[in-house]
């Protein structure tokens, strides 16, 4: 999938977002191949690496050298993914320096029925704008989600009211 999103970043011109998981960061083999590919290509400043959030990280330490290398010697810019699902940890967010915050769908998909949701979101986007952070919000799948994450300063929307899972790019600004 390295090589997929780095050649599409390089055919459209866009950022293209990469997922990848701890195992993938505590793994020399595929760090490795990833810096091989950013090196090869010259596109770093066109991929998101996307970080799940997990309460599996084990060596905080690696994450961050994988966050800093890739920043600083390739342009990479870095999400945390799934953001409010696990234990998530405002103190991470600060040691990580990362650049969005994907608000995780099970937040997302309540905010107009659930005060507390509403609540958490609003909270979880105005920190990290005070942090300068963008946000992007996950499971967005109605016309009135949309409008409440709009209002509430989310940077960025992802789900089937955007659009469906295409191999086309779409542009995701809430």
């Amino acid at each position: 999938m390295v090589s997929e999103g780095i050649q599409k970043a390089l055919e459209s011109g866009k950022e293209i977002s990469i997922n990848l998981s701890v195992e993938d960061l505590e793994n020399p083999f595929t760090l490795e191949y990833i810096f091989g590919e950013l090196e090869r290509y010259g596109c770093g400043e066109r991929i998101i690496f996307e970080i799940t959030e997990s309460e599996g990280v084990n060596n905080y330490e690696q994450v961050r050298n994988f966050i800093k290398h890739s920043k600083e010697r390739f342009g990479c810019k870095i999400a945390i993914d799934d953001f409010g699902s696990g234990y998530s940890n405002f103190s991470n967010i600060l040691e990580l320096e990362i650049d969005f915050l994907k608000i995780d769908g099970s937040i997302v998909k309540n905010i107009l029925e659930d005060p507390r949701s509403r609540a958490l979101l609003d909270g979880i986007t105005s920190l990290s704008h005070k942090l300068g952070i963008e946000c992007v919000a996950e499971f967005v799948s109605t016309k009135e989600i949309m409008e409440s994450l709009r209002e509430s300063g989310v940077d960025f929307a992802q789900g089937y009211y955007v659009g469906k899972p295409s191999p086309e790019l779409i542009s995701s600004k809430a």
